[in-house]
C-alpha cells in the first residue's frame, strides 16, 4: 500500500468501520478496496468508510467507493461515507455526485446510527 495512506479497521455493533488517513490515489486505491472488502463479513450490517483524516482523494478513490458499494449492495449491506463539511476532499465528492449514490455523513456516529436504523438518518 502507498505509505501515504493508512487504513485502520474496527467493528462496532455489527458494522465494519474503515478509517483511512492520508492520500488515496491510483497507487493505493485498489489495495485499500481489497483490504476493506475482505473484512466485511456476510453477517455485517454494513460498512462505514471514514475519510475524516484523508487529505487527498482522486478519481481512483471515487471508483473504490463505487466498487465497494456494488459489492455490498449485492449482499444487501449498507455503505456510508464520513466526510466533514470542512474537509479538503468534500468538493471532489460533491462535484462527482458521490452523495447522490452513497450517503455522506459528517460523523462516524451519524453513519452508524443511519445503518442501524435501516439506512434512515437517526433522529
Amino acid at each position: 500500500m502507498n505509505p501515504l495512506a493508512r487504513l485502520t479497521l474496527e467493528t462496532r455493533d455489527g458494522i465494519q468501520i474503515a478509517h483511512i488517513s492520508g492520500e488515496v490515489d491510483i497507487a493505493n486505491a485498489s489495495t485499500l478496496e481489497s483490504e476493506i472488502a475482505d473484512t466485511v463479513g456476510n453477517t455485517a450490517l454494513g460498512l462505514v468508510v471514514n475519510l475524516t483524516d484523508t487529505d487527498y482523494f482522486d478519481s481512483a478513490g471515487i471508483r473504490m467507493l463505487f466498487e465497494l458499494r456494488k459489492r455490498l449492495t449485492g449482499r444487501r449491506q449498507s455503505l456510508r461515507v464520513v466526510v466533514p463539511r470542512e474537509s479538503v476532499i468534500i468538493t471532489a465528492l460533491l462535484v462527482t455526485e458521490v452523495d447522490q449514490i452513497i450517503p455522506i455523513d459528517e460523523t462516524v456516529d451519524a453513519s452508524l446510527g443511519a445503518i442501524a436504523n435501516g439506512g434512515r438518518p437517526a433522529g
